[in-house]
């Protein structure tokens, strides 16, 4: 399905979009809209990401040639505009616009409207602006680090699935956190920056992260296909890379990356993957990353790698044995608490002192019946970790205690 039949065909657009000047049909029908009939539309709804106390990042797929930009202020009024052009460039592309807005405030809450512009570019001197369209006002919530409290949810191994993305996604609708971490195999392959508009910034026609930033933690699902390369577009991490940390209120989260499950050399990949120096650079990264006053302050420390260090049973090719090897002493050395992962597609648990000082807990499956929802509260004292099923029922709760 084309972007543009999918806003055309689904009462998503019509729940996100507002378009300026432009009076939309009674029917909610995006596509009887005049920005529409001129060829410019959102693809998705914004995408929130990259919070920091200071800033958050604000993405959003359009349906052809557009510039954007943001408005934003800490009431409905907005009043302030985030221009993006660092290099003194506006953004100009046919398939996505990021959007960094910095200079705020940690712990404040924020509304913000995106801005599209379709452009008709015939040549240097032959530009034209063409209709400019808006979506509604939402809002978002800066990280506070000095904060008491906070909590989080994690999902993984989605692969796609439709059906399984609408259960979680009403499930977080009806549980709202302050983040969400989308832990891995979000794909079962990239194949076009269509595919990762469909997939990752409007996944199974919803829009989920216009007020809760989304965390990507890469899995080896989503390295692989032709259009793996083309990630990079459509997320926005702390230094451009796909390990890095993140600090919400008492909780210092680190993100890995841990590439592939099978040998470079394995022949299915052709000679085009070398991740096992991909992991030895995170290891000379992990050594001060851990360091950090940010990190070291933290009641909690939370890794997340899509790929487990620790199996409560033993399942050959299905934990990542190289990383352990280079980030296990490390991650002891930097009082990690727990590290939550997937890819095994069945929910595992591995308390702390069970061949290793810190925990290890998985997430669930891809079909409707394995998928799990993690979801983490945290006070100073305690990090409560809780699961449930697309039903809602519980499956597993643990607590961790501070060890300060």
């Amino acid at each position: 399905m084309k972007r543009r039949e999918f806003l055309q065909t689904t009462s998503l657009g019509a729940m996100w979009l507002g378009v300026t000047g432009v009076q939309a049909a009674e029917t909610n029908s995006v596509s009887t809209t005049a920005a529409a009939r001129q060829g410019v539309a959102f693809a998705s709804p914004p995408v929130l990401q990259n919070p920091a106390p200071d800033g958050m990042t604000v993405v959003w797929a359009v349906d052809g040639l557009c510039t954007g930009w943001v408005e934003y202020g800490e009431t409905e009024a907005l009043g302030q505009k985030c221009l993006p052009a660092p290099d003194g460039l506006m953004p100009l592309d046919s398939q996505v616009i990021v959007v960094r807005i910095s200079g705020l405030k940690p712990g404040r809450r924020y509304c913000y409207r995106v801005h599209s512009c379709v452009i008709d570019f015939k040549g240097a001197y032959s530009i034209k602006r063409g209709q400019e369209i808006s979506s509604e006002v939402f809002h978002f919530t800066t990280p506070d680090p000095a904060a008491s409290e906070t909590s989080f949810s994690v999902i993984n191994d989605t692969h796609e699935t439709e059906p399984t993305l609408r259960g979680l996604g009403e499930l977080l609708r009806g549980r709202p956190t302050e983040a969400l971490i989308w832990n891995g195999d979000m794909f079962n392959d990239i194949r076009s920056e269509a595919h990762i508009v469909k997939q990752v910034l409007a996944p199974a026609d919803q829009a989920w992260a216009t007020s809760t930033p989304l965390i990507p933690v890469r899995g080896n699902h989503d390295v692989r296909g032709v259009g793996a390369r083309m990630l990079d577009r459509f997320f926005d991490r702390p230094s451009r890379r796909w390990f890095y940390t993140l600090r919400l209120g008492p909780v210092a989260f680190l993100v890995m990356d841990t590439g592939e499950d099978k040998p470079d050399e394995h022949p299915v990949y052709a000679g085009l993957g070398d991740f096992a120096s991909y992991r030895t650079r995170q290891q000379e990264w992990l050594r001060a990353a851990i360091e950090q006053p940010e990190f070291r302050s933290a009641a909690f420390r939370v890794a997340l790698l899509h790929i487990p260090l620790v199996l409560d049973i033993y399942l050959e090719g299905r934990w990542c044995r190289d990383g352990k090897a280079k980030w296990h002493d490390l991650l002891v050395r930097g009082g990690m608490d727990v590290i939550i992962s997937g890819h095994i597609h069945r929910h595992s648990w591995s308390p702390p002192g069970k061949g290793s000082p810190y925990a290890q807990l998985i997430g669930g499956g891809p079909n409707p019946d394995q998928a799990l929802l993690i979801q983490g509260r945290a006070t100073r004292r305690e990090l409560q970790l809780t699961l449930c099923d697309l039903q809602g029922r519980e499956s597993g709760n643990y607590a961790l205690k501070s060890k300060g």
